[in-house]
């Protein structure tokens, strides 16, 4: 890290996980990146846990009083951010050390606005990819060789994009829960012309034994039927269209989901 103003700033998100954001931090440096620094948003840890991080080797800890949920500690992360590019990772990711090689051809990507978002990351293979180049492909809006992939084009998993990216289209909806706030956006995401695009080798992986705080956000209900798992993703890829054609950009929400966090 550089003391002159850093062209990358790192943003994670954390909330009473610092195991995992240790070696969320460890891989950020090993990395080597040129001239960055290391934003962590903390949405509300205790105060054992907000002692154990401050000794971590980070630019800026941004706190909070109180938990707000994961949309307003990145909104808050964002904001504290410097960098021209931002690269955001959740404290359960890591990213790896090769992707020191390819970040010259990201940002030249993001600069030239032949892409607007590139993830280093996904949990499954889109069936239709368009070749940007040897590395990075973009993620088509709509493709029906990827219907019931389209709707993740966004993800939470770790990626770069110009900070100017939430001026342009938007920030993440507060008060709301995290599995509601992160698929708010990405439905906001399908109704805009950002161009999402994908690494076509993974660059970052999940921090080994992490268990996400989002499983806990609902009790979990056991189902009396089993159904087919393709069908599911079918009845589950119709109601996201829905979303995705009904949604009001202005207004903001969700139809047929339930936001998980109180309302004030």
């Amino acid at each position: 890290m550089k003391k002159s103003k850093p062209v990358i700033s790192i943003l994670i998100t954390h909330y009473n996980r610092p195991t995992d954001l240790l070696q969320c931090v460890k891989a950020v440096h090993k990395a080597n990146i040129a001239n960055y620094e290391v934003v962590v948003s903390d949405d509300g840890s205790t105060i054992e846990n907000i002692k154990i991080i401050e000794t971590y080797n980070i630019d800026k800890l941004i706190l909070s009083d109180v938990n707000n949920g994961l949309a307003a500690n990145i909104n808050k992360g964002l904001k504290a951010c410097t960098g021209q590019y931002v690269i955001y990772c959740q404290e359960d990711f890591m990213i790896k050390p090769e992707i020191n090689d390819i970040m010259s051809e990201c940002i030249n990507l993001l600069k030239s606005k032949k892409a607007d978002l590139i993830r280093f990351s996904s949990y499954f293979q889109f069936n239709k990819l368009i070749w940007l180049t040897e590395t990075i492909s973009i993620i088509p809006k709509f493709s029906f060789y990827n219907f019931t992939q389209n709707y993740y084009r966004y993800s939470d998993h770790p990626f770069i994009t110009k900070r100017s990216f939430y001026e342009t289209y938007g920030y993440y909806l507060e008060n709301t829960s995290g599995r509601y706030g992160e698929m708010e956006y990405g439905i906001r995401i399908c109704n805009t012309s950002a161009k999402i695009a994908i690494t076509n080798i993974s660059y970052a992986s999940t921090v080994e034994g992490s268990q996400s705080i989002l499983i806990n956000e609902f009790a979990s209900k056991k189902l009396k039927v089993k159904f087919n798992k393709s069908f599911i993703k079918i009845a589950r890829a119709i109601r996201l269209y829905f979303e995705w054609v009904f949604y009001d950009r202005k207004r903001r929400g969700l139809i047929t989901y339930r936001n998980g966090r109180k309302q004030d």
